[in-house]
């Protein structure tokens, strides 16, 4: 029995010494770091909203940057399209499609550079708003995959 207690210790004593460590040195980062960072001034965070970092990363390797943020906070379905509808178009975003269904609605706007997804789904006792932001693809572009 005391030889499959000590190694079992020891394990969960280094398993849980290597988990500290990584929440230590991966701070989530604040609301602010994250507007800054992936939608800069381009894209308003409803008011109100607070950032969920264990849901949100941003990708970016040279002039690419790709995005996801999540916000939760309190508001109606109608409320939030209604800000976006109102703002993204005042910052350069061209509307693709408004779809609103009961709790939930699907907002895509594009700029010649850039796409812009936006997800709302309201719960039991809070809304969340899904940003997502990348470069925008050639419309009619083919992809061409390589046979062997």
């Amino acid at each position: 029995m005391r030889k499959f207690l000590i190694p079992f210790a020891a394990l969960m004593l280094l398993s849980g010494c290597a988990t500290m460590q990584t929440s230590e040195k991966q701070p989530a980062p604040s609301q602010q770091v994250v507007k800054l960072q992936l939608l800069g001034d381009a894209v308003p965070v409803y008011p109100g909203f607070k950032v969920v970092p264990s849901k949100s990363f941003i990708y970016e390797s040279g002039n690419i940057k790709v995005g996801r943020v999540e916000f939760v906070g309190s508001a109606s379905v109608k409320d939030i399209v209604s800000y976006y509808k109102n703002t993204l178009p005042e910052r350069g975003w061209e509307p693709v499609a408004v779809r609103v269904y009961g709790n939930s609605a699907q907002l895509t706007y594009v700029t010649p550079e850039q796409f812009l997804q936006i997800s709302i789904n309201k719960g039991f006792s809070e809304t969340r708003i899904v940003i997502e932001l990348g470069p925008r693809g050639e419309v009619g572009q083919e992809l061409t995959i390589p046979r062997e």
